[in-house]
């Protein structure tokens, strides 16, 4: 049976939630915070894709999967960043008493939760690439990966080379997938 192309997969899901969930949190957090959450997504995201390697040594008399293992041990240390920094930008707006700028602080929230949802969707289809077998469902099917993987791409500037090469060659995959869909 073939699929229709204009139902939503897990992955489309995930990310309209993702992506929905940040830009509420924005409009009620403000810009301030938001600030120092994006300063989360990007540091976590570059802890995760340099020290990943040293979690899946230690997980892995635990989880056998490799998949799995590497999937798990980039957002174990991704989390634990992201919410570190966030901690930390809370106790620096709560220690320096910023005064809001209402509608302004709220709106300008908003965007800079799309965002930093959009760079959460982005880290989270580039850990799936790069760690997920060669041309998976959950992928290949996705509406929405095609147009969020241009971040991705981008973002993979910045990762080691050997995840960068992997990303890169199962992402080619992909792209000719969408393509033929199309």
């Amino acid at each position: 049976m073939k699929r229709n192309t204009g139902d939503m997969n897990t992955l489309d899901i995930l990310i309209v939630v993702i992506l929905m969930y940040c830009l509420t949190m924005g409009l009620f957090r403000g810009l301030f915070r938001e600030l120092s959450s994006i300063a989360g997504v990007l540091a976590g995201f570059y802890a995760a894709y340099t020290y990943y390697n040293y979690l899946t040594a230690y997980l892995s008399k635990w989880i056998s999967d490799t998949g799995y293992l590497n999937i798990l041990s980039f957002l174990i240390i991704f989390i634990s960043i992201f919410v570190l920094i966030g901690i930390l930008g809370a106790i620096i707006k709560y220690l320096l008493k910023i005064i809001t700028f209402g509608w302004l602080d709220r709106v300008a929230g908003g965007v800079f939760g799309l965002i930093k949802g959009t760079l959460i969707a982005s880290v989270l289809l580039m850990t799936f690439t790069a760690f997920l077998p060669k041309g998976a469902p959950i992928i290949r099917n996705s509406m929405l990966a095609p147009r969020v993987i241009l971040l991705s791409e981008k973002m993979s500037e910045v990762v080691p080379k050997d995840m960068k090469r992997i990303f890169s060659a199962k992402i080619e995959h992909f792209k000719k997938a969408w393509k033929t869909k199309s």
